[in-house]
């Protein structure tokens, strides 16, 4: 059952870094704010519609206004390891599906529009790509990528709204999300995501999740299961 709620933010506010256990969209209606994450910095106005899948890690800019953001609980079978940004149509007929009628909530994401995002660095796509998938000193990334290291963590954190070593932490973290829905056995998750072994990514899933890798994996399988049957009915 879809589950309802507003939140409020002060104008010039900052919300630190956060994660969310369950899958939910939000609706903003009043207020603009920039939203940072491994995504990228995503500029919200009213009328801008995110869909952040379960385990979402981001954090908050609010702008000279007051924020209101309207929010709904997303089923457990909405995927996905990152957030999904909309423009919808009209606001007014959005606020109505988001509060009184979430069963919609599809139909009204096939008739917005993907919503632009700030433009990063030419290096930023090249930096991610070497912390997800080596163990290259952060330092020699940005001395092979014509910046410094300095620089390469002020502008990450700006823009993704963590610092190089947190993201790649984040990067492989999405990695294994992704692997776990799979039956790649856990030793070769954790190999294939970069953690130093099994160990290693039990005690980040635990972190993160609260429970084991095994159970996560459950969670997800009956997950699946379930839309599976769904799409068969």
């Amino acid at each position: 059952m879809p589950v309802y709620f507003e939140t409020r933010h002060p104008r010039g506010t900052v919300m630190p870094m956060h994660r969310h256990r369950e899958a939910y969209a939000a609706l903003i209606v009043a207020g603009t704010y920039t939203e940072s994450s491994v995504d990228g910095p995503v500029p919200c106005r009213p009328g801008t519609l995110v869909l952040h899948p379960a385990f979402h890690a981001h954090a908050d800019r609010f702008g000279s206004r007051d924020v209101r953001v309207m929010n709904v609980t997303l089923p457990a079978t909405w995927g996905g390891s990152g957030a999904q940004v909309l423009s919808v149509p009209t606001l007014q007929e959005a606020i109505q599906v988001v509060r009184h009628a979430p069963e919609r909530l599809d139909e009204l994401c096939l008739a917005s529009s993907p919503h632009e995002v700030n433009d990063v660095r030419d290096w930023h796509r090249p930096f991610l790509e070497a912390l997800r998938n080596t163990d290259e000193p952060v330092g020699r990334i940005a001395r092979r990528l014509g910046i410094s290291a300095a620089h390469a963590s002020r502008d990450l954190r700006n823009a993704f709204g963590m610092p190089p070593q947190a993201l790649r932490r984040e990067l492989r973290w999405r990695r294994a999300l992704e692997l776990l829905g799979s039956p790649v056995p856990l030793r070769d998750v954790a190999a294939i995501s970069g953690f130093a072994d099994q160990s290693h990514l039990t005690r980040v899933v635990r972190a993160r999740t609260g429970v084991t890798p095994a159970a996560l994996r459950k969670h997800i399988k009956s997950v699946q299961d379930s839309a599976a049957a769904a799409s068969v009915e």
